[in-house]
């Protein structure tokens, strides 16, 4: 007599084709990040604020080359989790996926509400608290998720794809009035004119690395994803590739664009430097479009923070690092639920942290949420650099995917990485008593890692080794592997 299939298993769907891979990446990419703390970093370093961009840009680049050569090695929901584990051992494969998932768990909560104070700003709803707006959005994103990873992934190129033609039109607009193409010319006054391209110095540039470094953050959750990639060997890489080059076209552009167009001594993060320089050029009009844009931008992000949150805690209650039911997916719609549940669950406590107390909230969260990203960036090039080492030469000359000048780039990469790390300590800007906000990362991250450290040694390698135990007693395979 035959059984009925299982109600879940530890399956995930295979859909998301090149198109989603690259507008997840973009949607995940082009939130606050840089709609509106490009204000900020404008602020630290003025006009030259472009040249920071532009290194950033190239390190994402070469971290993503990096972890495209990583993904050809395999394609599991830890992504690059699973290739630190392969390297340096369990607890920094551990450490590594789990400040990535805090990032993405932390940084769409700020975005949350990063939606309804833009949303605010429309007539429609002027009168709805910011908090309600947030958790409308949140469960909007949750509920899209739920229903599947096609439509997800559907829902989330064409949000992407709308944000990119706004960002677009955003940098011609501007574009043109500096260049006096169907405006009055404004020329090289805001550029050069009010102090010189780097009023500031270098210490401008320096400082302002980190703010500029973390609005590239989100390209690397397509490695994430290649495990319900139809074609991750092919598509993960140019995913990878394309996004960085895509985002970074767009930052550097869109940056010369705004402090083309406005003085950068009255860019800050209070409002949208994009809409601030919309209005510069008096386009009222399509400044309530580029409004709406944004919107659509962080509410990507939330997207993409949820599905890369959910993804990466099913990948480490699968490798036995949590309690398995987390890693169970629906049998119909192959979505791990309940990794969905708790990490929307976590959202909504971000949401309401962020309202009780805005300021702590902000600085304490948004400093975990740095540590996950920067750890992350950091971990891919430092993997890359052993995984070749330990490779024959035939063996990198039948590579599908290869880095080129190693180990050049990884080695700039982590020294550039290091920069964006260290940068910010330099800033006397106000944080928790005697601590900056600048060492707030590394305050905070510290104490973040032992308290995992501890439960990895306290519980985490205890759960993950009783279960290799009962998988070799029942012939199952509870662990990932890198294999295709």
């Amino acid at each position: 007599m035959a059984t009925a299939p299982p109600a879940q298993s530890r399956d995930l769907r295979k859909a998301l084709r090149l198109r989603h891979l690259i507008m997840l990446s973009v949607g995940g990419t082009i939130a606050s990040g840089f709609l509106l703390a490009s204000g900020g970093a404008i602020a630290l370093a003025g006009p030259g604020v472009v040249i920071t961009y532009i290194i950033a840009g190239l390190v994402s680049i070469g971290v993503m080359g990096c972890l495209a050569e990583l993904s050809v090695r395999g394609y599991t929901a830890a992504g690059f989790a699973k290739y630190a584990e392969d390297t340096m051992g369990p607890l920094i494969g551990f450490l590594t996926g789990w400040n990535y998932w805090l990032a993405w768990v932390v940084g769409p909560a700020a975005e949350a509400l990063a939606v309804a104070t833009f949303a605010s700003a429309l007539p429609p709803f002027h009168n709805i608290p910011i908090w309600l707006m947030a958790f409308v959005v949140v469960t909007l994103d949750l509920a899209i998720n739920f229903t599947g990873v096609l439509t997800m992934g559907n829902y989330e190129f064409v949000l992407s794809t709308i944000k990119v033609i706004a960002l677009i039109v955003f940098a011609v607009l501007c574009l043109s009035a500096v260049f006096g193409i169907g405006f009055p010319a404004i020329g090289t006054t805001n550029l050069v004119g009010q102090g010189g391209f780097l009023p500031l110095g270098g210490a401008g540039l320096f400082t302002s690395f980190l703010l500029v470094f973390y609005a590239y953050t989100g390209i690397e959750l397509v490695s994430v994803s290649a495990e319900e990639s139809v074609n991750p060997a092919r598509d993960v890489p140019r995913a990878l590739m394309g996004t960085a080059a895509l985002v970074t076209a767009i930052f550097v552009v869109c940056s010369i664009a705004m402090v083309g167009v406005v003085s950068w001594k009255t860019l800050g993060t209070s409002s949208s430097p994009l809409v601030d320089a919309v209005n510069a050029i008096h386009q009222q009009g399509f400044s309530t479009v580029l409004t709406i844009a944004i919107i659509i931008a962080s509410i990507t992000g939330i997207d993409a923070g949820i599905y890369t949150g959910s993804r990466m805690l099913f990948a480490l209650s699968r490798a036995s690092y949590f309690p398995q039911r987390a890693s169970l997916t629906s049998q119909r719609s192959k979505v791990p639920t309940m990794a969905l549940v708790i990490t929307g669950l976590c959202l909504y406590i971000g949401v309401i942290a962020d309202v009780v107390s805005p300021k702590l909230a902000y600085i304490v969260l948004g400093s975990l949420s740095t540590l996950g990203f920067l750890w992350a960036w950091l971990m891919i090039p430092i993997i890359q650099i052993i995984y070749r080492r330990r490779m024959s030469p035939q063996e990198v000359k039948e590579m599908q995917w290869r880095l080129p000048l190693f180990p050049l780039i990884p080695i700039a990469c982590i020294a550039l990485i290091a920069v964006a790390i260290i940068a910010p300590i330099f800033q006397s800007t106000p944080g928790i008593g005697p601590i900056d906000a600048g060492a707030l990362p590394v305050v905070a991250g510290a104490i973040w890692m032992a308290i995992w450290i501890g439960y990895y040694f306290a519980y985490g390698r205890r759960l993950r080794a009783a279960a290799e135990a009962s998988a070799a007693d029942s012939g199952d395979v509870v662990v990932e592997t890198s294999a295709p």
